[in-house]
C-alpha cells in the first residue's frame, strides 16, 4: 500500500523556493539529489487495465527499469492511498509475458486476458528528492517534480510535490507535513495521479479537436472538398485537415499549398468560418440550398472557463458583403465610410471609463521595459506599438464588470472594431487584456486559437511586460519611473525605480514578474531608489493617524494621497479609504521588515495590520460578510506572523536595557535567557520571511488591493426607497457617543471614586 500526499505547485518561482527547503513543519529536509525519470503508460487497445481500476507504468530511472501496476483513485484531499505492485526489469519490456514471475506479472496477465499492451503516452520528470527526517528517523520521502507530458503533438508542462511515507513514518507525521504545506505555503491538494492528469489532458485535447467543426460545417466542407473548383477544394481540404488535428506540414502536403498559405486560410477560417468560400455553391445543392450557411458562433470549447461568454465572430458583415471597389471618380467605398466612423483606441477607452493618466503612464513604462529587455524577448519593433495599445486598453473592462474586468475587457474589444487596428492585432489585444488576471492560462483562452503561432508567442511576451508595467503604478500615483536597468543578460536583472511610492510599486512589480521568468528564465527584481531629502515624508504622519479616521489631507509613508472622508460618503467607501491608508503603510514598511536592520519597520508594519483589524470592526457591517471573511482571516495571520517577531524584539530590547543597569555578575546571569530569546527570534523571523515570500501572502495583497481600489465592491445595497442612513454623517455621531459613554462609565471605579454612592450618570451634553 502506497500512502502519499500530492500537491500542485503553481509556478516556477514557488517550485524553486520549495527546492531550497531545509525544514518543513518540525522536520529536517535533507536533499538526496536530482534524477531524471521517464515513465511510459501502457494499456490494451480496449482499455482493460484502466477499466479494472489500475494504471500500468514502465519507469526508467538512472540504471533501473521498474514495471508498476498502481490503483487509480483513492484520494482523500491531498492524501492518496493506493494498491501498488512492482517488479524490476532488465530492459523496458512492454510485454508482461517476459517479466519475472511474481504478483505484478500475474495481475497484469489476468487484467489484460492475454491482449497486447500498447503505449498511451509518455512523461518525463526532473525529480528533486529529499528525505524528511525527525532526528534519525526517516519520516517520508519528498519529491519535487517538473513534469513534461507528451500527449499528441503538444507537450503539457506542470510542477508537482509529493510526500510519500516511509516504513518508519506515521500518518500523524504526514498530517503535520500536509498542514504545513497548505497553511504556510498555500499549496493546493492534487487529487489526481500523474496518470489521471495526463489522461484527462489527452481526452480534453481529443475532444477539442472533435469540437472544431459543427456537424453542418463538416458536411459543407466535405461537399466543398469535392468541388470542381480547385481553389475551393484545396481551401476545404486545409480546414478539414486542421479539424482532424493534422500538423501544418501534413496539411500542406495534402492540399498542395505552402505552409504560409495553409496558416493564412486557417487563421481566416477561425475568424470568418464558411464565409471564406464567398459565393461558391456547395456541389449537389440547388436553389436556396446553394447559399452559404448562416454564420453562427462556434460552440464553446471544453477548456473554456465556466460561465465565460464565448468570443463573437469578427467582422461577419464585412466577410459576407465585401466592400465595393472605388471608381475612377474617387467616390469613397462603403468600407471606407465604415472605417471613418470607427472609434480610435483613445476614444474607445474614454467611452469605457479608463483612467487615461494611469493608462498613459503604464504605456510609457511598458515601452521603456520593451527597449531595455529587447536582447531577451527579441520581439520585432512593430510589437512596441501593440504593447502601447494593450497598456491603454488593459483596464477597459473595469467599469463594466469590476469583479471580472479581464473578461469584460476582452469581450468589449472583440465586439468593437477600432480605427487603424487590424483584425489580427485586435485579436492579440483581446488576448493580452484577457490575461490581466492572477494566472495566465493560454490554453483556456479560446481567442488564442485564432492567432498564428508566432503571434501567440509574441502575445505572451507582451503580456509579461504589461503585467510588470501595470504593477509599477500599483499606487496609482503615476510617479514610479524606471531609472536604470542592470544585468540585462544575466539570470537576475535588477531594475531601479524612483517615485513617491517606489517601495510599494517595486514590490508589486517584482511579484508580477512571474510570467516573465516562466517565459525567459530570467528573474526581474525591482528596487526603489532612495528619495531626495526634500521629498522625504515626515514619519510623524504615520504615528499620528487614528485607526478609524483619515486626516483632511492624508499621505501614507511613501504611498499615494488618500482622498479625505466626506460627510456624505457611504460607510462602505469611508471604510475603503481608511483600510487603504493603512494597507499602503503596511506595504511601505515591508522592505524594511524584510531587511531587519531597523526593528521599527516591523513595528510600523504590525501596527498597520492591527489598525486595519480595528477598522474592520467598525466598517464590517456595511459589506457582504462572505467577501470580507477571507481578508480578515489572512490579515489575522499576517498580524500573528509579524507579532511573533515583534514581541521577541520588545523582550530582548527591554532585557538589554535592564542589563545595562546591573552589575557585571548580575547581567551575566541574564545572558542565557537573552540568548534563548534571540534564538527563538531567528526562528520566528525565518518563518516570517517564508510567509512574506509565500503565495498565500502574495495573493492576499493582490486581492486586497483590488478590493480597496474598486469603489462599490461587496458593499451592501440599501433597499429601494429607504433613506441613505449608511452615510458617515448619520452613523459616526452615534459611534462616537457610544464609545464616549463606555469610557465615562468607568468614572465610578477610578481612584478617588471608589467610595460612596455611585455618581449620577453623565449627561449626553457633556
Amino acid at each position: 500500500m502506497e500512502i502519499e500526499a500530492k500537491f500542485a505547485v503553481p509556478n516556477r518561482q514557488v517550485y524553486r523556493e520549495l527546492a531550497r527547503l531545509h525544514d518543513l513543519a518540525s522536520y529536517a529536509v535533507v536533499s538526496t539529489g536530482t534524477v531524471k525519470v521517464t515513465d511510459q503508460y501502457l494499456d490494451t487497445a480496449d482499455g482493460r487495465v484502466l477499466a479494472a481500476g489500475y494504471a500500468c507504468r514502465l519507469r526508467v530511472q538512472q540504471d533501473a527499469v521498474i514495471a508498476t501496476l498502481k490503483g487509480v483513485g483513492g484520494a482523500d484531499g491531498a492524501v492518496h492511498r493506493r494498491d501498488e505492485q512492482e517488479v524490476r526489469l532488465a530492459t523496458p519490456l512492454p510485454d508482461p509475458q517476459g517479466w519475472p514471475e511474481g504478483p505484478t506479472r500475474w495481475l497484469v496477465l489476468e487484467l489484460t486476458g492475454g491482449a497486447a499492451l500498447q503505449s498511451l503516452f509518455e512523461l518525463t520528470q526532473s525529480r528533486s528528492q529529499a528525505n524528511v527526517m525527525d532526528g534519525t528517523r526517516a519520516v517520508a520521502q519528498l519529491s519535487l517534480d517538473a513534469v513534461r507530458v507528451v500527449v499528441g503533438r503538444r507537450p503539457a508542462l506542470y510542477y508537482e510535490l509529493e510526500v510519500e511515507l516511509t516504513e518508519t513514518g506515521a500518518e500523524a507525521d504526514l498530517a503535520a507535513l500536509v498542514d504545513e504545506l497548505e497553511s504556510t505555503w498555500g499549496l493546493v491538494p492534487e487529487p489526481r495521479s500523474k496518470f489521471e492528469r495526463a489522461l484527462e489532458t489527452l481526452r480534453t485535447r481529443g475532444t477539442a479537436v472533435e469540437d472544431r467543426l459543427s456537424a453542418e460545417e463538416r458536411a459543407a466542407l466535405g461537399a466543398y472538398a469535392a468541388s470542381a473548383d480547385a481553389d475551393v477544394a484545396r481551401r476545404a481540404a486545409v480546414v478539414l485537415g486542421w479539424a482532424d488535428g493534422l500538423p501544418t506540414r501534413e496539411i500542406s502536403e495534402r492540399s498542395g499549398l505552402s505552409d504560409g498559405r495553409v496558416r493564412y486560410w486557417l487563421r481566416t477560417f477561425r475568424a470568418e468560418r464558411l464565409a471564406i468560400f464567398g459565393d461558391a455553391a456547395i456541389p449537389g445543392q440547388t436553389g436556396a440550398e446553394t447559399a452559404t450557411p448562416a454564420l453562427e458562433p462556434a460552440p464553446p470549447k471544453k477548456d473554456q472557463l465556466a460561465g465565460e461568454p464565448a468570443p463573437q465572430p469578427i467582422d461577419q458583415q464585412d466577410a459576407l458583403h465585401p466592400a465595393p471597389t472605388p471608381g475612377r471618380s474617387g467616390t469613397p467605398t462603403r468600407k471606407g465610410h465604415e472605417k471613418s466612423r470607427l472609434p480610435s483606441v483613445a476614444a474607445f477607452c474614454r467611452q469605457n471609463g479608463v483612467d487615461m493618466d494611469h493608462a498613459r503612464h503604464v504605456a510609457a513604462q511598458a515601452r521603456i521595459l520593451f527597449d531595455a529587455l529587447k536582447p531577451i524577448h527579441r520581439l520585432p519593433r512593430k510589437r512596441r506599438r501593440l504593447l502601447k495599445l494593450a497598456a491603454l486598453l488593459n483596464t477597459v473592462g473595469a467599469t463594466a464588470d469590476p469583479e471580472r474586468p479581464h473578461r469584460a475587457g476582452r469581450d468589449l474589444i472583440l465586439a468593437q472594431p477600432l480605427r487603424s487596428i487590424s483584425t489580427a492585432d485586435r485579436l492579440a489585444l483581446a488576448c493580452i487584456v484577457a490575461f490581466n488576471r492572477k494566472k495566465v492560462r493560454p490554453e483556456r483562452e479560446s481567442t488564442m486559437s485564432a492567432l498564428e503561432d508566432r503571434l501567440r508567442t509574441d502575445v505572451l511576451a507582451l503580456t509579461a511586460l504589461l503585467r510588470v508595467a501595470e504593477a509599477l503604478d500599483f499606487s496609482r500615483s503615476q510617479g514610479a519611473e524606471i531609472r536604470a536597468v542592470e544585468g540585462v543578460d544575466a539570470e537576475a536583472c535588477e531594475i531601479q525605480v524612483s517615485g513617491p511610492a517606489a517601495d510599494v510599486d517595486a514590490i508589486q512589480a517584482t511579484n508580477q514578474a512571474d510570467l516573465w521568468y516562466k517565459l525567459f528564465n530570467q528573474e526581474l527584481t525591482f528596487a526603489p531608489l532612495a528619495p531626495e531629502p526634500a521629498q522625504a515624508i515626515d514619519a510623524s504622519l504615520t504615528a499620528s493617524s487614528a485607526a478609524v479616521t483619515a486626516p483632511e489631507t492624508t499621505v501614507t509613508s511613501g504611498g499615494p494621497e488618500i482622498p479625505p472622508i466626506q460627510p456624505d460618503d457611504p460607510m462602505s467607501e469611508a471604510g475603503r479609504k481608511v483600510l487603504y491608508l493603512h494597507f499602503t503603510r503596511m506595504l511601505a514598511n515591508e522592505p524594511g521588515t524584510r531587511l531587519g536592520q531597523d526593528i521599527e519597520a516591523l513595528h510600523d508594519m504590525r501596527v498597520a495590520t492591527r489598525r486595519m483589524r480595528a477598522a474592520f470592526q467598525v466598517f464590517a457591517p456595511y459589506y457582504a460578510a462572505k467577501a470580507l471573511a477571507p481578508f480578515q482571516k489572512r490579515l489575522r495571520r499576517t498580524g500573528r506572523t509579524l507579532g511573533a517577531v515583534r514581541d521577541l524584539d520588545v523582550l530582548i530590547d527591554k532585557a538589554r536595557a535592564y542589563q545595562a543597569g546591573l552589575s557585571p555578575d548580575q547581567a551575566a546571569s541574564l545572558e542565557l535567557l537573552v540568548v534563548h530569546w534571540q534564538a527563538r527570534r531567528e526562528v520566528a523571523r525565518r518563518q516570517m520571511l517564508k510567509y512574506l515570500d509565500s503565495r498565500a501572502y502574495r495573493e492576499f495583497t493582490e486581492d486586497f488591493a483590488v478590493f480597496l481600489s474598486t469603489p462599490g465592491a461587496s458593499a451592501l445595497e440599501m433597499p429601494p426607497g429607504e433613506p441613505p442612513l449608511e452615510q458617515v454623517r448619520h452613523v459616526v455621531p452615534g459611534l462616537i457617543f457610544a464609545r464616549f459613554e463606555a469610557v465615562r462609565a468607568y468614572e465610578a471605579i477610578l481612584a478617588g471614586k471608589a467610595t460612596g454612592p455611585r455618581s449620577k450618570p453623565p449627561s449626553r451634553s457633556c
